[in-house]
């Protein structure tokens, strides 16, 4: 486990598998966490309800549901992706 830790302190941060994580996949990454700054706030996530019965996207393919949906962090993961990260900091929002 490679783990990208928040500078900011948080009492309800935790511990996020960032293959766990629904985000907006759009290729931009933060370049201070490139650069080899550290992340400053952890990021914002919604716990998602998983479905039991298997359901079909848009397009017909089978709809693969993650356990959080990011809210706010998006260029942060893409960067720890990049940075060969597997886990990183966060906060639940809707708990």
């Amino acid at each position: 486990m490679k783990l990208l830790r928040a500078k900011t302190y948080h009492p309800n941060k935790t511990i996020l598998k960032i293959s766990d994580l629904t985000y907006v996949k759009h290729g931009l990454a933060l370049l201070d966490i490139l650069e080899g700054k550290e992340m400053i706030d952890p990021i914002q996530v919604e716990k998602c309800f998983v479905s039991d019965t298997p359901r079909m996207g848009a397009t017909g393919n089978p709809y693969i549901e993650k356990h959080y949906t990011v809210y706010k962090g998006s260029q942060r993961i893409t960067a720890a992706l990049q940075m060969g990260y597997t886990h990183i900091e966060g906060v639940v929002i809707n708990e």
